[in-house]
Formats: C-alpha cells, sequence, structure tokens
C-alpha cells in the first residue's frame, strides 16, 4: 500500500509534488499518531478528573469541617460516691481538674473529698458560726464569694474555694476557706439569701421567717492602709400581697432586686443609697404552679426561671421608654417543660447555657440564645445541690440521700442551630428577632450571634451593584468593538482591556479607600447624575456633528469615531462635576448627605455600596468584555450580511441579529462575571466599612462573605465555634460560585442548542 504525501510550495505557479510512503513508514505513522492520540486522551481524562476531584475534595473538607458544629451535646455519667452530707446539702463545687469536690449542708462545716478515691476526705469549720444551723446560701455564677443565712438571723459571707497550687512541678489542690463579714440581720431564721458586692458598697437581701425582706446596704471603704471598713444598715422591703418569696437574685450594681413569689410573680425593686426600697415592676411570669427557682444566665442581665409545673422560660431586659426607669423584662425564651416542678437551675461558667433540674429527678441542658434543649438524662431522685464545673465540662449533683453524681459534658458548640445561622434570633437586650452576625464582644459574658443572612446579603448587594456598573458597559463597549470599532483600533482596545484584569484587587480595593472614597464623598451629586448625563451628552453631540456638519467633517468623524466619543464622555464628566455642586445647592439644601439623613433616616457612609460597586465593577469589565467580544465575534458573517441586505441598519443588525445570535456567550459572560464579583475579597475589604447590615441603600456598607472571613480568620481560635462556623461562610461561598457556573453552562447549551440551526 502506498501513501502519497502532497507538499505544497511557496507559489502557486508551481504545481504540488506528491511523494509515496512506503506500507512500513506508513504504519509507523498512524501507529505514532494512535500513541499521541492516546496519551492526549488519557492526559485529557486525568486532568478532567482531577478537575472535578479537587472541586468535590474542597466541598468534602469544607462540610467535614463544619459537621462537628451539628454534633449536638454528650452528656455521660462517669461515677457516684458516698458522702457525708446529710439530706438538705446547700452547696457542692468542684476544682477546674475535676480532681476534689466540696460540699455544705446545714453544719458548719466545708467537707472537702477527692473524685479520685485514693484521697482522704478533709474538713474545715466555717469561723464565727458555731452552734447555728446553715438555712440558706446565694452563690453567684462560679464566684468564690458565698453567702450564708442561718437560723439566728445572721448571714455570713466570704469566699470559698478549690485552688490549683503547684509546689515545684507538682500540682496539688488546696481548699481555701476565709470570712469577710458576719451580718447581723434580725431575729429568726434567715430562709432565703441573697448577697452582692460592688465597688464601695455591698448589698444582702434576706428572707427572715419566711414573710418579712430585709435588705442590708453596707458601705465599704478600702483605706491605703489597714483593713476594709464596713458600714451596715438594715431596711424592710414591704410585699403588697401575702406571696412566699420563692427567689431573690441582686444584679450587679447592687442596686436592683429580682424577687420570684409562689404566686407567680417576678417582682423588680429598686434598692436606692437613700431611702426605701421602691417597686419598679410587677410581672406575671408563671400562671400556674409559681416560681420555683431562679437563677442568672451568664452576664447576669437574663434570668431563668423554673415553675411549679415544670415550665422553663428566660427573662430579659428590653429598652421601654414608657416604664419608670427606662426598662423592662420580657419572656425570651421558653424551652421544654418538665414533668415536675423545677428543684434546681444552674448556669453555665463559660456561654449562654443552663441545666434545669426536677423534683423527679430529670435533668435539660439548655442553650438560652436557640431556645434549645440539647441533653436529657435522668437521676435516681432530685438533686438538693447542683454545679457546673469551672471549665463548663462536667456537672456535680448531690441528692438527697447524699450521694455526689458526676457527669463529663462535652458540648462544644451550644451556640450553633439551623435557626441560629439561618433564622431571626431574639438575642439578650434585643427587643425583637433579628438577623445579626457579631462573632466576638468585649466581655467573657458576651452572646455569640453567628447569623449568616447579613454575610450573604451583603455578598449579593456588592454583587448586584458591581454588576449594574460593570454589565451595560461591558456588554455594550464589547457589541461597539466588535461591530462598529475601526479594525485597526479593535485588537488594541481589546488588549487593553484585557489588560485591565491584570490589575491586582488589592491595588484597586486601595485606589477605591484611599482616592475614590473621598472624592465620591465630596461629589455625590455628580456621580449620581452621571449615568444620565453621560449618554446624554454623547448622543446630542454626535447627533449634532453628524447633521449640522459639513461633508468633509462627516467624513473626518466617521474615521476617527471613537476619539470624538471619548472627547464627548470628558465633556460630559466635566459638566456633572459643574452641575453636581449646583443641583446640591439648589435641590438638597446645599448638603446631599445631610438631605439624606434627614428625610429617609440614611447615613451617608464614606466608604460604601456604590463606591464597591464602580471600583469592583471596574475589576469585573475586563472579564464580561472579553468574553462577550469574542461572542460576537464568532456571529457567522452570513448572518450579519443577510440582514444588512435586506435593509436593516448596522445598529438594527447588532441589536436584532448579533445579540440574541450571541445569547450563550453573553449569559456564559455575565454569569462569570457574577461569580468573581461573588468571590472578590480585597475590593470589598479596603472599599466598604466591612458593617454586617441588612439595607439594599447605595450610601451605607456591607460585609461579604469573602471578606468576613479574610477579617476573621486570623482570629478565631482553631476548633473553636467561630472558627468553624467560617467554614460555614466558606461553603456558603463555594456554593453560590458552584450553583452559579452550573446554571451559566446549563443555560449556555440550551441557548447554543437553540441557536444551533442559524
Amino acid at each position: 500500500m502506498n501513501v502519497s504525501a502532497v507538499l505544497h510550495s511557496g507559489t502557486e505557479s508551481q504545481p504540488p509534488q506528491s511523494f509515496a510512503l512506503s506500507d512500513a513508514a506508513a504504519r509507523s505513522f498512524r501507529a505514532r499518531t494512535q500513541r499521541i492520540d492516546r496519551f492526549a486522551r488519557v492526559l485529557i481524562s486525568i486532568s478532567g478528573i482531577s478537575v472535578i476531584a479537587a472541586v468535590l475534595g474542597i466541598g468534602i473538607f469544607l462540610l467535614t469541617e463544619l459537621a462537628p458544629l451539628f454534633g449536638g451535646a454528650d452528656v455521660v455519667q462517669i461515677q457516684q460516691l458516698s458522702t457525708s452530707v446529710n439530706g438538705s446539702g446547700l452547696v457542692v463545687l468542684s476544682d477546674e481538674h475535676q480532681e476534689k469536690f466540696l460540699t455544705i449542708d446545714t453544719e458548719p462545716w466545708v467537707r472537702v473529698q477527692s473524685l479520685l478515691p485514693e484521697k482522704a476526705p478533709q474538713k474545715l469549720e466555717l469561723e464565727g458560726l458555731s452552734g447555728q444551723k446553715l438555712l440558706s446560701v446565694y452563690r453567684q455564677n462560679q464566684s468564690s464569694r458565698v453567702a450564708f443565712g442561718t437560723n439566728q438571723g445572721k448571714v455570713w459571707v466570704g469566699s470559698i474555694a478549690l485552688n490549683t497550687v503547684f509546689v515545684g512541678s507538682e500540682r496539688t489542690i488546696q481548699a481555701a476557706v476565709e470570712r469577710e463579714v458576719l451580718l447581723d440581720i434580725a431575729e429568726g431564721e434567715i430562709s432565703k439569701v441573697a448577697f452582692r458586692a460592688a465597688e464601695d458598697v455591698e448589698l444582702a437581701i434576706s428572707l427572715v421567717d419566711g414573710s418579712n425582706l430585709v435588705a442590708t446596704r453596707v458601705a465599704v471603704k478600702r483605706p491605703l492602709v489597714g483593713p476594709v471598713k464596713r458600714t451596715p444598715s438594715n431596711g424592710v422591703i414591704p410585699m403588697d400581697a401575702p406571696q412566699t418569696v420563692t427567689g431573690i437574685l441582686i444584679k450587679e450594681d447592687c442596686q436592683e432586686v429580682l424577687l420570684g413569689t409562689s404566686g407567680g410573680e417576678l417582682q423588680r425593686w429598686r434598692v436606692p443609697s437613700v431611702g426605701p426600697p421602691v417597686l419598679l415592676e410587677c410581672l406575671r411570669v408563671v400562671e400556674e404552679g409559681g416560681v420555683n427557682f431562679m437563677a442568672f444566665i451568664l452576664g447576669d442581665r437574663s434570668v431563668a426561671i423554673g415553675s411549679g409545673n415544670g415550665e422553663v422560660q428566660t427573662w430579659s431586659p428590653v429598652r421601654d421608654p414608657g416604664s419608670e426607669d427606662g426598662w423592662t423584662y420580657e419572656r425570651v425564651h421558653s424551652f421544654k417543660k418538665h414533668d415536675t416542678a423545677i428543684a434546681q437551675i444552674v448556669g453555665s461558667p463559660r456561654d449562654k447555657g443552663f441545666v434545669t433540674a426536677s423534683t423527679d429527678g430529670a435533668l435539660k441542658l439548655h442553650y438560652m440564645t436557640t431556645d434549645a434543649t440539647l441533653a436529657e438524662w435522668e437521676m435516681n431522685s432530685a438533686p438538693v445541690a447542683l454545679e457546673f464545673t469551672p471549665k463548663a465540662d462536667g456537672l456535680l449533683a448531690l441528692d438527697s440521700d447524699g450521694r455526689m453524681h458526676q457527669w463529663r459534658v462535652d458540648n462544644p458548640h451550644p451556640e450553633i442551630s439551623w435557626k441560629a445561622l439561618f433564622g431571626k434570633v431574639r438575642y439578650e437586650g434585643y427587643d425583637e428577632p433579628k438577623y445579626v452576625w457579631q462573632s466576638h464582644g468585649a466581655t467573657d459574658d458576651f452572646e455569640a450571634k453567628f447569623s449568616m443572612v447579613p454575610l450573604v446579603f451583603g455578598t449579593l448587594k456588592g454583587t448586584l451593584y458591581a454588576m449594574l456598573f460593570a454589565a451595560p458597559i461591558a456588554l455594550f463597549g464589547a457589541l461597539y468593538s466588535s461591530q462598529f470599532l475601526d479594525k485597526r483600533l479593535r485588537n488594541p482596545v481589546k488588549s487593553f482591556v484585557e489588560l485591565m484584569a491584570a490589575l491586582p484587587s488589592v491595588v484597586l480595593g486601595f485606589v477605591a479607600g484611599v482616592i475614590l472614597a473621598p472624592f465620591c464623598q465630596g461629589y455625590v451629586v455628580s456621580i449620581l447624575i452621571l449615568p444620565v448625563l453621560l449618554p446624554i451628552v454623547v448622543i446630542l453631540g454626535m447627533t449634532l456633528l453628524s447633521n449640522f456638519s459639513p461633508v468633509v467633517l462627516q467624513a473626518l468623524i466617521r474615521k476617527s469615531e471613537l476619539w470624538v466619543m471619548l472627547g464627548f464622555l470628558c465633556v460630559g464628566c466635566w459638566l456633572a462635576l459643574v452641575l453636581g455642586p449646583l443641583l446640591e445647592r439648589l435641590v438638597f439644601g446645599g448638603d446631599f448627605q445631610d438631605w439624606l439623613l434627614d428625610l429617609f433616616g440614611t447615613r451617608y457612609d464614606q466608604r460604601n455600596a456604590l463606591v464597591v460597586g464602580m471600583i469592583m465593577g471596574f475589576a469585573v469589565v475586563p472579564l464580561i468584555f472579553t468574553i462577550c467580544e469574542d461572542a460576537f465575534s464568532s456571529v457567522p458573517q452570513r448572518l450579519v450580511s443577510g440582514s444588512l441586505a435586506c435593509g436593516a441598519s448596522p445598529w438594527q443588525t447588532a441589536w436584532k441579529v448579533v445579540l440574541p445570535a450571541a445569547g450563550s456567550g453573553v449569559f456564559s459572560a455575565v454569569m462569570v462575571g457574577f461569580g468573581r464579583a461573588v468571590g472578590e475579597t480585597m475590593i470589598v475589604l479596603m472599599a466598604t466599612g466591612n458593617t454586617p447590615i441588612m439595607d439594599w441603600s447605595a450610601f451605607n456598607g456591607f460585609r461579604a462573605l469573602s471578606a468576613n472571613i479574610a477579617v476573621e480568620i486570623p482570629e478565631a481560635p482553631w476548633g473553636s465555634t467561630h472558627y468553624r462556623v467560617l467554614f460555614v461562610a466558606a461553603l456558603l461561598l463555594f456554593c453560590m460560585t458552584f450553583i452559579v457556573n452550573t446554571v451559566a453552562e446549563m443555560v449556555r447549551l440550551r441557548l447554543r442548542k437553540r441557536l444551533q440551526g442559524m
């Protein structure tokens, strides 16, 4: 078999020359070609599969990082220990390493016992209470200060703690008991007591003989030298109705007291430095069963209330201009109900969680922000004392038989639920449910707010303004370049626009934040009228030149149309700069920003969505322009020629023939630009205020998903809730771009199939 190879010479006058290949050479050529084809096919297949695997790998990695957020809480019982405490225990607490615990019952002794069997117990006396019985106790969440009420009308206040002490490299746990003050309240038994200390005052509220409330203010003076001097003074809080006080809490300013009653009321009293106590408000918080137990949630603002019929609620202060002091308490959250009355409530020392225990021995772990009951378990009898360990990783409960129950609590991400991420949440101090992102605060009792909605909103807002700026300019610029621009200028213009894509986004963000944002603030009216004024100036100028200029000038204009249009664009920009301040004085009273604030309540931020839209649109324009220009240039010339032959003008041809024929490419270009704008980070980070607010106004800022990740990932501790929530933001960003690109490809293929026969 012979195969002829045809070689063409450089000139058309010479006939082509052919050479016959031997069968062996032909087989070798075909074999080599097939090997190259197989290698290319395998290489392309491996590359494609690798891209798909990489994309899937990114998604799987993001899912594995955020999966622990939804793992829930796990409570496992470790052991039960017998103690020497009688059936009326008052206090139980543990050290941070869960090696020892101490208990106090009605006897004025502190019993220290090890959670490790080989350690011997220890016993310490409460100074000054010899021969008295302890009837009540008050301990603020995880505070070492404890107050006891006795059967002889006295209140013992002091610090009780299990401290970690290092002797060389050996760690030991030592109990420390120190009396601060012993208050002589009244003759009788103190069945309820509460105590709180501020900088220069201390306040004790005592329920004497079950009916009389005594407020004891202690003025504290701390001299530079010598002991602290305390001067107590007593006053009586009158009760309006014959109801039993079942709970007493004191706010941190030592001037406000919360009382729970057997009638289901929550009373709020002001205890001033001078004068009698004043009732600020009285709220009905429980319809049946009365208030059985009250406890502060971390931060001492919200109060967890357990009722006699097993209901569990949290009440928080919100602003109320109609109240006496501008505040009122409202029920914010309700939780899963117990079958019997609530016996104990204890708040977590690390977050807004708390545990409730009922008289039938059922315990539930709740989290205030999410309205969630995270875990449920039971013990064989009702606890008489309940306490979290200092790190909130364990729980101790003392039952009526004197047995100590110890549980391990694994609850790493209680703040997270689907509602917390994507729903409206009523946060502490807020008057209504809202979408809020605020990942950290200045204090340890801060209530984290991890709503993704403001970040998604900010991402879409920035993308919308960028596309409003970029899409029309890029689309019509590409249409003009491909259909009307002089061929000698087409390639340089296209190359120049493509070169714009090489500008680093950090440089664009810097220019936007340092130069463009202050400029827009000074000429905001000029910027707003520019999109209207520019087309008018260009169309009017070109029309006048075309209709009223000599023939020679018209021919010159047609040859230099681009430069003439650029000149008119410069004239339009100059007119906008001149007319903007004039319109601001005539229409907006001299200051557009004040007018905007007075009329619409919108404050103009220097770094806002308008600035981001312009500069991010500038970054997206090259991408859309390049794809659209290629799509317009790829339209078959026969379609254009046929339209022109039928009498259509060049603009009619471009608008009604070229643009529809290139519809799939145009749509792909817009979607690719949309995806580019969604994932933009540095421009959004530097050109906007990064405020996670939900407002479509162009004059204030926003926070996008990408910018939020860039800002907060360096300060998020590894494995923390904050750290993993940022992976939720990353997954949302990944899904948004993936969906946009997938939809773009599907629509492009559909349009291409529809236009295939053209």
